[in-house]
Protein backbone atom coordinates (compact mmCIF):
# COMPACT_ATOMS: atom_id res chain seq x y z
CA UNK A 1 0.00 0.00 0.00
CA UNK A 2 1.42 3.27 -0.53
CA UNK A 3 0.30 6.24 1.89
CA UNK A 4 3.00 8.59 1.17
CA UNK A 5 3.82 10.90 -1.41
CA UNK A 6 7.65 9.67 -1.20
CA UNK A 7 6.70 6.11 -1.23
CA UNK A 8 4.98 7.37 -5.04
CA UNK A 9 7.70 8.89 -6.02
CA UNK A 10 10.20 5.84 -5.18
CA UNK A 11 8.30 3.69 -7.15
CA UNK A 12 7.82 5.97 -10.23
CA UNK A 13 11.59 6.65 -9.93
CA UNK A 14 12.40 3.23 -9.76
CA UNK A 15 9.95 2.24 -13.00
CA UNK A 16 11.46 5.23 -14.79
CA UNK A 17 15.01 3.61 -14.11
CA UNK A 18 13.87 0.35 -14.76
CA UNK A 19 12.23 1.81 -18.39
CA UNK A 20 15.77 3.69 -19.33
CA UNK A 21 17.68 0.03 -18.71
CA UNK A 22 15.76 -1.62 -20.97
CA UNK A 23 15.68 0.90 -23.61
CA UNK A 24 19.25 0.62 -22.55
CA UNK A 25 19.53 -3.09 -23.36
CA UNK A 26 17.67 -2.90 -25.96
CA UNK A 27 19.84 0.04 -28.27
CA UNK A 28 22.47 -2.34 -27.15
CA UNK A 29 21.28 -5.32 -29.02
CA UNK A 30 19.95 -3.30 -32.10
CA UNK A 31 23.82 -2.14 -32.34
CA UNK A 32 25.01 -5.73 -32.40
CA UNK A 33 22.62 -6.63 -34.82
CA UNK A 34 23.07 -4.13 -36.69
CA UNK A 35 27.12 -4.56 -36.55
CA UNK A 36 26.96 -8.06 -37.17
CA UNK A 37 24.24 -7.30 -40.19
CA UNK A 38 27.34 -4.92 -41.49
CA UNK A 39 29.90 -8.05 -41.01
CA UNK A 40 27.73 -9.86 -42.91
CA UNK A 41 27.41 -8.10 -45.54
CA UNK A 42 30.59 -6.98 -46.29
CA UNK A 43 32.33 -10.89 -45.76
CA UNK A 44 29.33 -11.52 -48.73
CA UNK A 45 30.62 -8.87 -50.80
CA UNK A 46 33.95 -10.11 -50.30
CA UNK A 47 33.04 -13.51 -51.08
CA UNK A 48 31.14 -12.64 -54.29
CA UNK A 49 34.03 -11.11 -55.68
CA UNK A 50 36.17 -13.80 -55.42
CA UNK A 51 33.83 -16.21 -57.02
CA UNK A 52 33.13 -13.42 -59.51
CA UNK A 53 37.19 -13.45 -60.14
CA UNK A 54 37.29 -17.03 -59.94
CA UNK A 55 34.63 -17.12 -62.64
CA UNK A 56 36.25 -14.77 -64.66
CA UNK A 57 39.93 -16.65 -64.46
CA UNK A 58 38.12 -20.20 -65.68
CA UNK A 59 39.50 -21.25 -69.42
CA UNK A 60 37.50 -23.86 -70.17
CA UNK A 61 34.30 -24.77 -69.91
CA UNK A 62 34.80 -28.07 -67.54
CA UNK A 63 36.51 -25.62 -65.15
CA UNK A 64 33.78 -23.10 -65.15
CA UNK A 65 30.94 -26.12 -64.70
CA UNK A 66 33.13 -27.16 -61.76
CA UNK A 67 33.28 -23.82 -60.31
CA UNK A 68 29.55 -23.01 -61.18
CA UNK A 69 28.46 -26.51 -59.41
CA UNK A 70 30.62 -25.44 -56.77
CA UNK A 71 29.41 -21.72 -55.88
CA UNK A 72 25.92 -23.04 -56.50
CA UNK A 73 26.00 -25.04 -52.89
CA UNK A 74 24.58 -22.98 -50.32
CA UNK A 75 27.34 -21.46 -47.80
CA UNK A 76 25.75 -23.53 -44.33
CA UNK A 77 28.58 -23.08 -42.04
CA UNK A 78 28.53 -19.24 -42.85
CA UNK A 79 24.69 -19.40 -42.38
CA UNK A 80 25.07 -21.33 -39.01
CA UNK A 81 27.55 -19.55 -37.51
CA UNK A 82 25.11 -15.98 -38.35
CA UNK A 83 22.51 -17.98 -37.25
CA UNK A 84 24.59 -18.69 -33.88
CA UNK A 85 25.58 -15.28 -33.87
CA UNK A 86 21.97 -13.60 -33.84
CA UNK A 87 20.63 -16.17 -31.29
CA UNK A 88 23.70 -15.11 -28.66
CA UNK A 89 22.62 -11.19 -29.55
CA UNK A 90 18.98 -12.57 -28.19
CA UNK A 91 20.01 -14.36 -25.47
CA UNK A 92 22.37 -11.34 -24.07
CA UNK A 93 19.46 -9.48 -24.45
CA UNK A 94 16.73 -11.54 -23.48
CA UNK A 95 18.70 -12.04 -20.11
CA UNK A 96 18.83 -8.79 -19.28
CA UNK A 97 15.39 -8.34 -19.54
CA UNK A 98 14.55 -11.29 -17.22
CA UNK A 99 16.96 -9.92 -15.08
CA UNK A 100 15.14 -6.85 -15.02
CA UNK A 101 11.91 -8.72 -14.67
CA UNK A 102 13.18 -10.82 -12.04
CA UNK A 103 13.99 -7.45 -9.94
CA UNK A 104 10.68 -6.24 -10.31
CA UNK A 105 8.68 -8.99 -9.99
CA UNK A 106 10.62 -9.40 -6.73
CA UNK A 107 10.16 -5.67 -5.60
CA UNK A 108 6.44 -6.13 -6.17
CA UNK A 109 5.73 -9.34 -4.84
CA UNK A 110 7.59 -7.43 -1.69
CA UNK A 111 5.54 -4.54 -1.56
CA UNK A 112 2.64 -6.78 -1.86
CA UNK A 113 3.47 -9.05 1.36
CA UNK A 114 4.42 -5.62 3.19
CA UNK A 115 0.38 -4.51 2.44
CA UNK A 116 -0.86 -7.87 2.86
CA UNK A 117 1.18 -7.31 6.35
CA UNK A 118 -0.16 -4.52 7.36
CA UNK A 119 -3.49 -5.15 6.27
CA UNK A 120 -3.33 -8.00 8.60
CA UNK A 121 -2.36 -5.73 11.87
CA UNK A 122 -4.66 -3.37 10.78
CA UNK A 123 -7.43 -6.07 10.16
CA UNK A 124 -10.23 -6.23 12.58
CA UNK A 125 -11.11 -9.04 14.86
CA UNK A 126 -12.94 -12.09 13.21
CA UNK A 127 -11.11 -11.48 9.84
CA UNK A 128 -8.39 -13.61 9.84
CA UNK A 129 -10.08 -16.06 8.23
CA UNK A 130 -9.74 -13.53 5.12
CA UNK A 131 -6.06 -12.26 5.50
CA UNK A 132 -5.16 -15.96 5.41
CA UNK A 133 -6.77 -16.64 2.52
CA UNK A 134 -5.09 -13.50 0.64
CA UNK A 135 -1.48 -14.60 2.06
CA UNK A 136 -2.27 -17.77 0.50
CA UNK A 137 -3.33 -16.69 -2.48
CA UNK A 138 -0.43 -14.40 -2.40
CA UNK A 139 1.95 -17.71 -2.23
CA UNK A 140 0.31 -19.72 -4.85
CA UNK A 141 0.70 -17.23 -7.37
CA UNK A 142 4.34 -16.82 -6.30
CA UNK A 143 5.20 -20.74 -6.38
CA UNK A 144 2.82 -20.74 -9.97
CA UNK A 145 5.36 -17.85 -11.28
CA UNK A 146 8.11 -19.38 -9.90
CA UNK A 147 7.18 -22.34 -12.06
CA UNK A 148 6.87 -20.75 -15.31
CA UNK A 149 10.11 -18.98 -14.90
CA UNK A 150 11.94 -22.02 -14.58
CA UNK A 151 10.09 -23.93 -17.33
CA UNK A 152 11.20 -20.71 -19.06
CA UNK A 153 14.67 -21.08 -17.95
CA UNK A 154 14.96 -25.03 -18.96
CA UNK A 155 13.47 -24.16 -22.68
CA UNK A 156 16.02 -21.82 -22.96
CA UNK A 157 18.65 -24.22 -21.94
CA UNK A 158 17.49 -26.84 -24.38
CA UNK A 159 17.51 -24.34 -27.00
CA UNK A 160 21.28 -23.40 -26.28
CA UNK A 161 22.20 -26.90 -26.14
CA UNK A 162 20.56 -27.13 -29.49
CA UNK A 163 21.81 -24.73 -30.65
CA UNK A 164 25.39 -25.76 -29.65
CA UNK A 165 24.98 -29.42 -30.83
CA UNK A 166 23.45 -27.71 -34.57
CA UNK A 167 26.58 -25.50 -34.76
CA UNK A 168 29.13 -28.54 -33.66
CA UNK A 169 27.74 -31.01 -36.35
CA UNK A 170 27.81 -28.25 -38.56
CA UNK A 171 31.38 -27.54 -38.09
CA UNK A 172 32.18 -31.23 -38.48
CA UNK A 173 30.84 -31.63 -42.23
CA UNK A 174 33.56 -31.49 -44.45
CA UNK A 175 33.17 -29.34 -47.81
CA UNK A 176 33.31 -31.24 -51.03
Amino acid sequence: MITQPESMMKLQAEALETSRQAAEKTLEGLQKLAQLNMQTARSSLEHSSEQINALLAARDTKALTDLVTSLARPPQDQFAAYAKAVYAIYRDANSGFASMVERQVAASNQQLADAVQTLARNAPSGSEGAVAFIQQSLAAAQAAYEQVNQAGRTFTEMADSSIAGAAGRGNGKKRA
